[in-house]
């Protein structure tokens, strides 16, 4: 299974959590171009901090694009500069960890 994972701040986490947000953004940079640039993934596995308890996430990976901001803005109200891939998200397979704190 190829599965990529990254690490999200909690807003981010909960928009994809709620189903709001379908599509995150990596700007197009030396890094990011030799973890996604022609790569296929089966799923994407999102963690909101990097502590073992730390809210979790499985996500089907619909694909990648290269997307232009100026030409297809992207969702919620995100800023976006210059080129960024498009990693489109499918449907949450499972979750961990998020009980409420308090």
């Amino acid at each position: 299974m190829r599965i990529l994972h990254l690490t999200l701040q909690k807003k981010w986490f909960d928009l994809i959590l709620s189903g709001e947000k379908r599509i995150e953004y990596r700007e197009c940079k030396p890094y990011w171009n030799r973890r996604l640039l022609n790569k296929i993934f089966d799923e994407i596995r999102f963690k909101n901090g990097y502590a073992k308890k730390s809210p979790f996430m499985r996500v089907k990976w619909d694909g990648t694009m290269i997307i232009d901001p100026s030409e297809w803005p992207p969702e919620n109200g995100e800023v976006l500069l210059g080129k960024h891939f498009a990693l489109l998200l499918g449907n949450i397979l499972e979750t961990r960890n998020l009980a409420v704190k308090g």
